[in-house]
């Protein structure tokens, strides 16, 4: 019994990443689909923080760390994002004094495994992503969807992080829809049925 569980346990997980990371379907008609990125800025200065970029591919995976960002106070910087319910990814506020006592960023991967959920030391702040596209409507005028994720002082946790998407600007025009309006679709098949049936009582009349 215990010899057909188990295979059939992994086929089961291997079958639900799978699904999982099955692409979405195209979008719906009257739609297009754009790029959604993540980017990642200070609302002042932090002095005493640093930020990293993390991932965990598959749901047993080990969270791996980049490269240390340099967010600023202006547009900011791009940040991993996914699509896929098994893969993890985000950025992390981590104090300096903490890195020092780390000492390299396999350490910190391994302080932001799921075993250490609650477990963070103080002042380090988890940030997660989601998301890879977005679908608009056509008629909106961008090209890819920005998603600010910004980073401020909290008198509590350290940091915090507010995120908020970029809105179309005010004064772009909207793409001009390509399908003629319902009235003059209307108007128009009224005015050819009325050139038809004139042209019938011409030839009836000759």
């Amino acid at each position: 019994m215990v010899r057909i569980a188990c295979p059939v346990a992994l086929v089961a997980c291997f079958t639900g990443l799978a699904v999982a990371d099955i692409p979405p379907p195209p979008p719906e008609k009257g739609f297009k689909r754009v790029p959604y990125e993540q980017r990642l800025k200070l609302e002042a200065e932090l002095p005493g923080y640093k930020f990293y970029p993390f991932r965990r591919l598959g749901i047993g995976g080990q969270e791996t760390v980049g490269d240390e960002l340099k967010p600023g106070t202006d547009k900011g910087v791009v940040v991993p994002s996914s699509s896929s319910p098994s893969v993890r990814t985000g950025v992390v506020a981590v104090p300096a004094k903490v890195i020092d006592e780390l000492k390299t960023k396999e350490n910190l991967a391994k302080l932001l495994s799921r075993d250490n959920k609650d477990k963070l030391p103080a002042g380090v702040v988890v940030h997660e992503t989601r998301g890879t596209i977005r679908d608009l409507n056509e008629r909106d005028p961008r090209t890819k969807v920005e998603n600010i994720i910004t980073v401020s002082r909290d008198e509590k946790a350290g940091v915090k992080f507010t995120a908020q998407e970029v809105p179309p600007e005010k004064d772009a025009a909207p793409k001009p829809s390509g399908r003629p309006p319902l009235a003059m679709l209307i108007a128009g098949i009224a005015a050819g049925l009325a050139v038809v049936t004139l042209g019938i009582w011409f030839v009836r009349r000759k």
